[in-house]
C-alpha cells in the first residue's frame, strides 16, 4: 500500500533535517519541565498547608502553569530552531557554492514547526497525570497519588532514554526519579523557612 503524499513528504523532510533526535530531545526537555513544574506546585501547596477548600486553586495554578509552559516552550523552540535552520541553510549553501532547493528550505521550516509543536505539547502531556487525581480524590490523597504518578512518569521517561543507548533502564529511570524526589524534598523543607 502506497503512503499518502503528505506522509511521504513528512518522512522526506524528517530525513533531510534529522528531525527524530531533535524532536526526542525537545519532548524529553519539555516533559521533564512540565512534570517538575506541576510537582513543584502540588508539593509546595501541600507544604504550605493547603487543604480541601483550596483544591480548586491548586488545580487552576497547575493547569495555568502547564499552559504557560507549553506556550513558552513552543515559542522558544520555534524561534531557536528557526534561527538554527537559517544558519544551517546558509552554511550548506556556502559549503556547496549553490542555493538550496525550495524543498530543502521547506524541510527546514517543517523541522522548526515540528520541533515547536513537540516541545509545546510535552509539558501538557507531563502535567496531565499529576493533575487528574485532584478531580476525583480528596486533596491529601490526590497529593500522594499525584507525586506517585509524577515519579512513575519520570521513571518511564528515564527508562525509555536508557533503552535507546542500551543502558540499564532501571538505573536511568531511577536517576530521573532522583531529580523528582530531590525537587519535592527541597520544596517540602522550604516550608520551614516560611517563604
Amino acid at each position: 500500500m502506497e503512503r499518502p503524499p503528505w506522509r511521504q513528504r513528512v518522512k522526506e523532510y524528517s530525513e533531510i533535517t534529522d528531525l527524530g533526535p531533535v524532536a526526542r530531545r525537545y519532548f524529553v526537555i519539555g516533559a521533564f519541565d512540565g512534570a517538575l513544574t506541576i510537582l513543584g506546585i502540588i508539593v509546595g501547596a501541600a507544604a504550605a498547608g493547603v487543604g480541601e477548600s483550596e483544591k480548586a486553586l491548586v488545580l487552576t495554578a497547575s493547569v495555568s502553569a502547564a499552559i504557560a509552559l507549553a506556550v513558552s516552550s513552543a515559542v522558544g523552540a520555534y524561534e531557536a530552531e528557526r534561527v538554527e535552520k537559517k544558519l544551517d541553510i546558509s552554511t550548506l549553501e556556502r559549503a556547496m557554492l549553490t542555493r538550496l532547493s525550495e524543498e530543502h528550505k521547506g524541510a527546514f521550516r517543517f523541522a522548526a514547526y515540528a520541533s515547536a509543536f513537540v516541545h509545546g505539547v510535552a509539558p501538557l502531556i507531563a502535567a496531565l497525570p499529576p493533575v487528574l487525581p485532584f478531580f476525583f480524590l480528596p486533596f491529601e490523597t490526590a497529593t500522594i497519588v499525584a507525586v506517585g504518578l509524577t515519579l512513575a512518569f519520570l521513571f518511564a521517561m528515564g527508562a525509555y532514554l536508557g533503552s535507546l543507548v542500551r543502558e540499564r533502564v532501571v538505573v536511568t529511570g531511577l536517576r530521573f526519579i532522583g531529580a523528582g524526589v530531590a525537587t519535592a524534598l527541597v520544596l517540602w523543607l522550604l516550608k520551614g523557612g516560611a517563604l
